[in-house]
């Protein structure tokens, strides 16, 4: 299946990559739908009065009572009685034919609007019981607030207090106990606990991505109970409805509910960006990265994408990553950018009281980071708008805690990947960028770096530091080691560059495996927003020339069982595979790979039905007359290349054997 053609110039419309779905995950949700008709009072009223069935009634007419509906699909067609067990029912079961799943049938309505009476009844019983402290009584709008919760009118756009039926309050505590550590590490989860849950209590948008995210794992976790996980995760590769719940049915009533939140949160996220100004930035930030965390944990990669941008649209000229500097004459007529010391000193200290510097840089780093993965064009929309001036604030050892360190670094990272990004695009557009800045912009970047080591190796040594945060600080030197190398090769455009830095290589990868010995808990949803080993052990692939390494890191990547923020190791590993292969038929007797092998894996097409991935290839060296040579290859989704054979190597590529403690 793995088939290979060249071409010399790439067809217009091939240079972005695509992710393709299946058509039948119809119960995957549109990214933006229209807003619910579902009504379940009035289903409610109608199952009461029509409860008892007429026997005299042809049995036609009978066929479409909510007698009928409430059982599978197949049972309703075959006219027998369905014990609606899920995903199979029993009479399915037994006649060996497959069970089409269920519609909305109309006795769930009737239990929902039980539940929610239920729950209102509770919530009016006990109303000075609150997930969340009261507002001050004094507040101009804290009388009138109260009376919008206990009169039968429509809900204030931004409730004071935080009122859930009793299912829901389960998925809020799942959330906030749970996956807020998994999902944004040790070191962002005291800041989302903080920021996010006193959002949800001022903010329905974000109340009901909260409860659609807690929701959806709670579902998974059941799955993970009675199935392999590997079969449960979804990923890039085997999104929900491919195989966990054939024929779009739903796993159990836990996705039920989390679509129906997912519903809500969306349509008010459409009314929102309908006038961006009303919004603040912080509100942006919150509502896309919860509404992105629900799609990820889906596996819909389109619907990540989709959202990613428009958030990224939202916060444009809005925070101080997306505030360009301005560019000024210099004496030779060219321009150069200064950073703009007043506008992100007066944007950081507007943003301080808002808690907006622990999270500014999380959405931004999502988007452009995204863009190395090829599964994304989101990084299209924030690169224009992002500033990459390099801008320093180190952590004071002894009094800045690791959590706020990890701030510091993000904001950092960030701007170096902008950096990193914009040399990547010029390398695969053969464009020569402005030598005498970006060789100062690489220079201040690197002298940064280099005063990062030493901080960094200071906090390491305070024996007081304890092991998660001693972790995160060993993954933050691994991402440091990372952009030194990419940032010190940025200029050179064949990656002749990167064979000086093998030993660099080296240490990163053994780096990894310590990591990986220890790595701390892992999330349970299989997803992670923090940027972890994915990224730099893709890198190892993509730019280190030595085969050894090379295929220690494939093997690593290939074993990882989680995905963290938009990096899916095991769907990576397919299209960099090609990058080997590619590179290593050009490889001479003494392992020496030419500037003119040298590849870089430029967009790939997904067929997820097909199980291939057509992935398209730029040789970093062009033709004679400038013009660019492509390769395209067909891979198999489920069987890795064999890129050992061609070069006769019989090696295990084991790195936990190769890197002993």
């Amino acid at each position: 299946m793995n088939n290979l053609s060249f071409t010399q110039a790439m067809p217009q419309g091939h240079q972005a990559s695509a992710y393709v779905e299946g058509a039948r995950q119809s119960r995957i949700l549109p990214l933006l739908p229209h807003p619910s008709t579902i009504q379940p009072t009035n289903q409610d009223l109608e199952l009461s009065i029509n409860s008892t069935g007429d026997v005299s009634h042809p049995r036609r007419k009978r066929a479409s009572r909510p007698k009928v509906r409430s059982g599978c699909i197949t049972c309703k067609i075959r006219r027998v009685k369905c014990d609606e067990r899920k995903p199979t029912c029993f009479r399915c079961e037994k006649a060996d034919v497959e069970c089409d799943g269920y519609t909305k049938e109309d006795a769930d309505f009737k239990r929902s609007a039980e539940q929610r009476r239920l729950g209102v009844a509770a919530q009016e019983a006990q109303a000075s019981r609150q997930l969340l402290p009261r507002p001050n009584e004094s507040g101009p709008v804290a009388s009138g607030q109260e009376i919008a919760v206990r009169v039968p009118v429509p809900p204030p756009l931004y409730p004071s207090t935080l009122r859930l039926n009793q299912e829901d309050v389960h998925y809020y505590d799942l959330f906030r106990h749970q996956l807020v550590r998994d999902l944004w590490g040790s070191g962002h989860s005291d800041a989302w606990s903080r920021i996010v849950l006193q959002e949800s209590s001022q903010d329905p948008c974000v109340q009901e991505s909260l409860l659609a995210i807690g929701a959806i794992s709670q579902a998974q976790m059941l799955e993970e109970m009675s199935k392999d996980q590997l079969e449960v995760m979804p990923s890039a590769l085997r999104p929900w409805g491919t195989k966990m719940a054939p024929c779009g049915e739903l796993l159990n009533h836990h996705h039920r509910s989390a679509l129906l939140h997912h519903v809500k949160a969306v349509s008010m996220y459409r009314q929102r960006i309908q006038d961006p100004s009303s919004t603040s930035p912080r509100s942006v930030i919150i509502m896309t990265l919860l509404l992105v965390g629900f799609e990820f944990i889906q596996g819909n990669m389109n619907n990540v994408d989709t959202l990613t941008s428009t958030g990224m649209r939202l916060l444009e000229n809005r925070i101080s990553l997306t505030q360009r500097p301005p560019r000024h004459a210099t004496e030779n007529g060219n321009t150069s950018t200064q950073p703009s010391q007043s506008v992100a000193t007066q944007l950081r200290r507007g943003m301080r009281n808002d808690e907006m510097e622990d999270i500014e840089h999380l959405l931004p780093c999502l988007a452009l980071m995204s863009g190395f993965t090829h599964f994304f064009n989101s990084h299209r929309t924030a690169m224009p708008m992002m500033n990459g001036t390099p801008i320093l604030e180190l952590p004071e050892p002894g009094v800045t805690v690791v959590a706020k360190l990890e701030v510091f670094w993000g904001q950092f990272f960030t701007r170096a990947v902008v950096h990193i990004m914009r040399s990547l695009h010029d390398q695969l557009r053969y464009k020569q960028r402005n030598i005498t800045q970006a060789a100062l912009e690489q220079a201040t970047f690197l002298s940064y770096i280099r005063m990062w080591d030493s901080v960094l190796e200071v906090y390491l040594k305070d024996p007081s530091v304890e092991d998660n945060a001693r972790r995160a600080l060993r993954k933050i030197q691994i991402h440091r080691l990372l952009i030194h190398i990419v940032i010190s090769c940025g200029l050179d455009r064949t990656d002749m560059c990167y064979d000086a830095f093998e030993a660099d290589f080296r240490d990163l990868l053994n780096r990894i495996v310590t990591y990986m010995r220890d790595p701390g808990p892992v999330s349970k949803v299989g997803f992670t927003f923090t940027e972890g080993l994915t990224t730099p052990l893709a890198t190892i692939v993509a730019k280190c020339r030595n085969h050894e390494l090379r295929m220690q890191a494939v093997h690593l990547l290939n074993t990882m069982a989680w995905r963290e923020s938009a990096w899916d190791g095991k769907a990576l590993v397919i299209g960099k595979s090609g990058v080997v292969m590619l590179e290593e038929r050009g490889m001479d007797a003494n392992g020496f790979i030419p500037s003119g092998s040298r590849w870089v894996w430029m967009s790939g097409k997904w067929d997820l039905e097909k199980r291939e991935l057509v992935a398209t290839y730029l040789r970093l060296m062009p033709n004679e007359d400038g013009s660019p040579v492509h390769a395209h290859l067909e891979l198999d989704m489920d069987n890795l290349l064999d890129t050992c054979s061609m070069v006769g190597c019989h090696g295990r590529h084991d790195p936990f054997e190769c890197y002993q403690e």
